[in-house]
Order: structure tokens, then sequence, then C-alpha cells
């Protein structure tokens, strides 16, 4: 539950307000809501199309919303913004909120993106207040006429959760052992130039095109010892081809990790030595920002989402979704001086501007508006 984190409980402390959770049974929900003092209802929600069962989640969240008052329903993802939205607009519930964390549409081609636009434009409707986790997700949601923009809303400078760089993404808490046994765990000796990956293994991430690269690096420089770090697991949906999947796992320039618990992930930034992320579409590009909290700079598209994660030549730089260029992106950090200057300005930023007290106290900032307001 670190997409949420300690939102619930901050709402309840510093609003007042009763929270009410609905979404799929999953590991650990039980006790994240027991712990926050939250209500929890599971409903089990497909992700793909399934009309007979998306019309009794649609019912039990229905019920739930009547049966308990609820005034404020707040959706995220694609499949329960369309499932809360629907049953809080047909009960009439005086506030409704859609997060907006991407837009999925931008990798979609023929009937399906007509068929997601539309219902991506019905839910729109249905809500008061898009929330927007990018300014580039609210510029293209509105390009392609997804959205009124009067309605949509950029909390702060963005994100859902922000970053927790006190107690979590924070450099400071790692000593030197701590940094040497993770290298060791992971095999990395100190001469390794380390490029990290964090993420879904999909194709939507450009991993492909991240693989090819670090190739066209160890054929560029062979004298040079270069690993791809890889954090994070294979899906179904929007699989990676073969050849990926086969390199990732089986080459000796890849220490592939897996996943892992959310509670360890910081670790694992701390070798590396740049972040690429040439994704094709993001909501914003959070494991930039973690890394950078981790004081790792980093290569990004400049797709949506990703193109708000960094300060071009500040925090790191773009790159085309293209093995060259990102290997040439990628070559600029072999300069110690300047990868150290962007990665300590690059946790600056996210200090100054993504905070996780800050997102918290800004998002219940907007939640007592509307409360108020509508």
């Amino acid at each position: 539950m670190g997409f949420i984190g300690d939102q619930f409980s901050y709402f309840r402390e510093n609003g007042g307000y009763e929270m009410h959770l609905i979404c799929s049974p999953g590991a650990g929900i039980d006790q994240f809501c027991s712990e926050r003092q939250v209500k929890y209802y599971p409903v089990k929600i497909e992700r793909s199309p399934s009309p007979w069962r998306d019309l009794k989640a649609l019912f039990k969240i229905f019920n739930y919303i009547r049966r308990n008052k609820i005034d404020v329903v707040i959706s995220h993802q694609e499949k329960s913004r369309l499932l809360g939205t629907l049953a809080a607009w047909l009960l009439r519930v005086p506030m409704r909120v859609i997060y907006a964390h991407g837009v999925l549409l931008d990798t979609m081609r023929g009937a399906k993106r007509a068929f997601f636009l539309v219902e991506g434009k019905m839910v729109s409707l249905m809500a008061h207040r898009i929330v927007c986790v990018s300014p580039s997700v609210a510029k293209r949601r509105t390009e392609i006429g997804m959205d009124n923009p009067r309605k949509q809303v950029v909390i702060g400078h963005g994100t859902c959760n922000g970053i927790d760089v006190k107690t979590k993404f924070n450099p400071a808490l790692m000593d030197a052992e701590e940094r040497s046994q993770i290298r060791q765990q992971l095999g990395l000796t100190d001469d390794v130039f380390v490029v990290g990956f964090c993420g879904r293994l999909v194709r939507d991430k450009g991993i492909s095109e991240l693989a090819q690269a670090v190739k066209l690096l160890s054929e560029r420089h062979p004298e040079r010892s270069i690993k791809l770090l890889v954090i994070g697991g294979f899906e179904k949906r929007d699989a990676v081809n073969k050849e990926t999947v086969d390199f990732l796992q089986n080459s000796p320039l890849v220490k592939f990790t897996g996943r892992v618990p959310f509670n360890d992930v910081q670790k694992y930034y701390t070798p590396m030595n740049v972040f690429v992320l040439p994704s094709y579409r993001e909501g914003f590009g959070l494991a930039t920002a973690e890394a950078a909290a981790m004081l790792v700079p980093a290569v990004v598209s400049r797709s949506t989402g990703c193109i708000d994660s960094i300060v071009e030549n500040e925090t790191g730089v773009y790159a085309d979704i293209d093995p060259n260029d990102i290997a040439d992106k990628i070559e600029l950090f072999f300069d110690q001086e300047f990868a150290q200057r962007l990665g300590h300005q690059a946790r600056e930023h996210i200090v100054q501007c993504y905070d996780h007290d800050d997102v918290m106290k800004n998002t219940l900032d907007f939640i007592n508006l509307i409360s108020k307001k509508e």
C-alpha cells in the first residue's frame, strides 16, 4: 500500500474524516486498514473487461456507498474509476473525484483506443474534479478531448503521494557498511558502472530499448565494467519479447533482482550511477523521483509523465526511446563530477517539490476545499 502511504491516517487525524477503502482483496490490506482505522470493504475488481463480474462489482460498490452515506468518492485506476464513479454518480454523491495516473490511450490503437476514449470521457463527465498527477497528464488529457480543463487539478507540483524523503528515501539513513553490503549482495564490485531500472517489466516501460542500449555500451566500452540493475517483475499484460526476457534473466551484463519488498526498495537505488526510464507513457515517473531522493540522477524519455520527473541538465537528461540515444545519454554520466552534481541537485528538487508530508497537506487542503464548496 505504498501507493497511498499514510494519507488515510493523516486525513482522519487532521481533517476529521471517516475513511473507507473499497478495493480487490490482497495480502496485507486488512492489517494496513486496521492499523490506520480505515473501514475496508473488499470487492473483486477485474482489470480486463468482464461484463458480468463488473456488474456484480458495481452492485456491491453502489450498495456500500449508499449504506454508509459516503459524501466524497475518490477513484483511482481505470476500472475502479469507471465502477466507483458510476456508482457515485447514480447515487448523486455530493463530490466525485477521479485520479488520472497517466494516459493509457497513448499506447493504444484502433477500436480499442476509441473504446477507452469514450469510456474515459464518460467517467470524466460524471466526475466533479479530475486530479492529474502531473502537468503533462493534464495537458495530454485536454489535447485528446477527454476532460473539461476547468475540472482538472494538479495538487502542488504533482504525484499522488509524493516521496518520503525523511524516513525512507533518505541516503543519510544508510551508512557505508550498509551500502557495501547491498553491493556485495548483488555481486557488484566498486569499479562497476551501474545503470538502474525499477518498475514493471512491460513494453510500455521501454525496457527492451534499455536492454539494447546497455549491450551497445558494453560493445563501445570494453574497457569498462557496465551492469544493468533491474528491479521489478514480468507481467503478462503488455509482455516484453522473449529476447528481452532471456537477456534480463541470463546475460552477465544484468543483475536481475525480480520484485523486492517496498520497505527495502530504497536500498537498491544506492549502487546506481544513473537511473534510466525510457517509458512510452507514465503518470509521473515515480521511480525516477525515488532514485533522485537517493542522489541518483536520471535519463528519461520525453513522454507524458516522464517529462515532469526531471529538470533537464539539472537533475537528469532526456533521451529518445531509441537504444543509440539512450546509450549516448548514459555515457554523459561516466563523468563522475557531472553525475554527482546532478544527483545532489536531484535530491534537492525532490525535497523541495515532492516531500510526502507536503503532498499530504496539499491533498487534505484540496479535500477540505471541495467538501465545503460543493
